[in-house]
């Protein structure tokens, strides 16, 4: 699941009402550009608990787990029958230290480039030209990993306006009202909202925000737009409905709901298969 895509759902649904009884159950694919760029992915919404689990073949093989209530996350690794369990801040530290370590090994990039800029000079043309390309990606990297660590309040958000089409469609067997999102006046990206999915009342917005708010805590820079709580006009359509196809102008990605049902989730769907080995949170995230 991409991390705009999570955006997307989270910022809509803190548009939500007070929490329902009966749980939701959607299906999503998500297509790229190629035809190879697809994947599915199911989600569960039932009581300030959101599971998103990611489907090759029909084949589960990772889920992520939010418990709005406990303020964890969980995830799920199917393959290696293993899950880690953890609070957001608990997540957020870890993520600071590894930003931390990469502007340190970006920093030890920097000095190495300036012994082969000399080695460079050596080379033929052309392909002195393809190695100083790659390297100035790198610098690039460099730098954005040593810029100061920024919250969600320090950056100004795009000027965003959403408009009504009047294309209304019908997906998974829901009537959905089209919209179009534009960025600085240039179309971001087209959303279908269905009324009749009421995914969305399942979950506390303040717990929600809650949590991701601690998450961006973490980003040495400014969020994208799509995470910044509340500055974007575009959320406030999901208190309408659940967004059932969306377009997105710039990558092209097409996230479209193939199935979506209200009904009862059982507790266990939110915890980790008995048997599952539980892993610290620094060995999920390449730490010792």
């Amino acid at each position: 699941m991409s991390v705009r895509r999570l955006a997307v759902i989270a910022l809509g649904l803190l548009a939500a009402a007070t929490p329902a009884s009966a749980g939701w159950v959607i299906d999503e694919v998500v297509r790229g550009q190629s035809p190879d760029d697809k994947h599915a992915q199911r989600m569960f919404l039932q009581a300030n608990r959101l599971k998103t689990v990611v489907l090759e073949g029909g084949r589960v093989t990772q889920a992520t787990v939010m418990d709005l209530d406990a303020q964890t996350i969980t995830h799920i690794d199917y393959e290696q029958k293993a899950y880690t369990t953890a609070t957001a801040r608990e997540y957020a530290d870890v993520m600071k230290q590894g930003f931390a370590k990469m502007g340190e090994a970006m920093g030890q990039m920097q000095s190495q480039m300036k012994e082969l800029e000399e080695q460079l000079k050596q080379l033929p043309p052309e392909q002195r030209r393809q190695i100083e390309a790659m390297m100035k990606g790198a610098q690039a990297q460099a730098q954005a990993a040593k810029k100061p660590q920024l919250t969600a309040a320090d950056c100004a958000p795009d000027k965003v306006d959403v408009k009504r089409t009047g294309n209304n469609i019908r997906v998974a067997g829901y009537d959905a009202t089209g919209y179009q999102v534009f960025s600085n006046g240039k179309l971001d990206s087209e959303v279908w909202i269905a009324p009749a999915i009421t995914a969305v009342s399942e979950i506390d917005p303040a717990k929600l925000e809650r949590m991701m708010r601690e998450m961006l805590k973490a980003l040495p820079q400014c969020p994208p737009r799509g995470q910044l709580f509340g500055a974007d006009p575009v959320w406030k359509l999901m208190k309408d409905g659940y967004p059932v196809r969306s377009v997105e102008q710039g990558g092209g990605t097409v996230t479209e709901v193939v199935k979506a049902e209200s009904r009862s989730i059982g507790a266990a769907e939110f915890q980790a298969p008995a048997g599952f080995a539980r892993k610290p949170l620094s060995e999920l995230m390449g730490g010792k």
